[in-house]
């Protein structure tokens, strides 16, 4: 008695079962080479000529919103130190640590706002939540030019952290909403890599925004540093107006307009066929179902670690001041490679990871290729001025694993967008929930650039993410998520049917 292919489909939806991808994404045969090629190339290239045109259409619209807009949301993230050199101290009468308080006020608020974020995603459309939120905070940012005293720019900075944690995880969630596994590690990798685009640029962008506001100084009664708020405020405007249309919330639901009713068809059907459940209502039984499941702990564990980890490379600038050998300028400029190195090897994990169906196999090489570095750097050749740089900038190269677990979690989690969206948002907080003490102890500046334990710690974050991936691979096939007990069938003679 042999099993119909649809009935195994169902049973099984490709990319859930085992927590892999499966590259035909289909009941299809085996594809040829060529086909199977191009797929690694492109994933859209060995496509139908329908298809291929509806993956380029929901990129250009979700992509190009999900980069731009994170561009803005760095901008409004980090403008307070350029205003702080710009005037605003001496205007505001800040003293001791109120810089650093703006920085605290912004993290309290961006932990806080994660998770109710996520859950308002199963409530409100993303096309209104997350464009609004980013318009509120738009104006918020502009509003920190009327600012009086520093207290006023500590509520800002909080209302402006508790809004923009709507942004990363609300978009990794957007993303496992349209693509298949073959599909998402690339994209989620692509807007990783917009991020540290954005970080490698930050200079190019401090020395855009100074000449901005230098000519700007005085220009309606207002200081420069007041100015530069403004700016920011009003270039993230068109953005958040844009995401209006360009969102296309999930493929059930979408209201989007530049998608034509053949094009829903085709990404509801496309989700049907990997088992990417569409969003539903969430009820006080999927909350306990998170609860009482494995992946929410294992996930926060591993992402707490890879947070923790790649916390060390932003510590390279004061070992290069340290040594003496470089001008201001060069302790600047050379950390640049290392972002450059972050680009490379997160789009290498993603077409890697793509290529082979997995993401488990290349998180690890992600640690392994990261804890080299952090243990050149605990053995501390101080002599050998290339051996250090080599393993500063190997310590860069683990970043893109971090897309590959939130893509991990979209994947494993396909039969239910609430756990999806409730998962991600619980890791995110309790990553940066660390994040926010963990670094005073493991890399006290005072140390800085020899810690004390500060490298060793960053080789244990990374060997614990390598080991709870590896569990994470186990947990998967042994107890995936969403799972229901399995009937094995019986054959006529008595024989069990290996086929299932």
């Amino acid at each position: 008695m042999e099993t119909p292919v649809e009935d195994t489909e169902k049973a099984h939806p490709v990319g859930v079962k085992d927590g892999s991808v499966d590259s035909r994404e289909g009941p299809a045969a085996k594809r040829p080479l060529s086909k199977r090629i191009l797929a690694v190339v492109w994933d859209s290239l060995d496509k139908t000529p329908e298809e291929r045109s509806f993956i380029a259409k929901i990129d250009w619209w979700i992509l190009s919103y999900c980069c731009i807009a994170y561009f803005v949301k760095y901008l409004d993230q980090t403008n307070v130190s350029n205003a702080y050199v710009s005037g605003m101290k001496e205007d505001l009468n800040m003293t001791g640590n109120d810089l650093n308080y703006l920085t605290t006020y912004w993290n309290i608020g961006y932990i806080l706002g994660q998770v109710p974020s996520q859950l308002m995603l199963t409530k409100i459309r993303p096309s209104i939540w997350l464009p609004s939120l980013e318009l509120i905070w738009g104006f918020l940012v502009m509003g920190m030019a009327g600012a009086k005293n520093v207290e006023t720019l500590y509520a800002l900075r909080f209302f402006v952290g508790l809004l923009e944690a709507s942004a990363y995880p609300g978009i990794m969630t957007l993303l496992g909403n349209w693509y298949t596994p073959m599909e998402l590690g690339k994209r989620a990798c692509i807007f990783q890599a917009s991020s540290s685009a954005a970080q490698m640029f930050s200079g190019k962008v401090r020395y855009l925004q100074a000449a901005l506001y230098s000519g700007m100084n005085g220009k309606a009664g207002l200081a420069a540093w007041k100015w530069l708020f403004i700016f920011d405020g009003i270039i993230g405007v068109p953005i958040a107006l844009y995401g209006y249309w360009a969102i296309p919330d999930a493929p059930t639901s979408s209201k989007a307009r530049w998608l034509k009713p053949k094009d829903r068809d085709m990404a509801v059907g496309r989700m049907e066929r990997v088992g990417r459940a569409p969003m539903k209502r969430l009820t006080w039984r999927i909350i306990r179902e998170i609860f009482t499941q494995w992946p929410v702990y294992l996930f926060c564990t591993m992402f707490i670690c890879h947070v923790l980890g790649i916390r060390i490379y932003s510590y390279m600038n004061l070992w290069l001041k340290s040594t003496k050998l470089y001008s201001t300028e060069q302790v600047n400029l050379i950390p640049t490679a290392g972002y450059g190195l972050q680009i490379f090897f997160t789009l290498s994990y993603a077409w890697s990871s793509d290529a082979i169906g997995k993401r488990w196999p290349i998180i690890i090489i992600a640690c392994i290729v990261a804890m080299i570095g952090t243990i050149i750097l605990s053995v501390w050749p101080s002599s050998n001025i290339p051996a250090m740089m080599v393993g500063w900038l190997l310590t860069f190269c683990e970043t893109g694993a971090g897309a590959l677990i939130i893509t991990w979690i979209n994947e494993i989690c396909s039969h239910s967008a609430e756990h999806r969206a409730v998962i991600i948002g619980i890791v995110e907080t309790a990553a940066f929930t660390f994040q926010a003490w963990v670094p005073l102890l493991a890399y006290n500046t005072g140390q800085a650039p020899k810690f004390k334990i500060g490298y060793e710690m960053a080789t244990m974050f990374f060997a614990l993410e390598l080991l709870l991936t590896v569990l994470g691979w186990w947990l998967v096939k042994k107890y995936p998520p969403g799972s229901k007990p399995e009937v094995t069938p019986v054959l006529e003679d008595g024989e069990v049917d290996a086929g299932m």
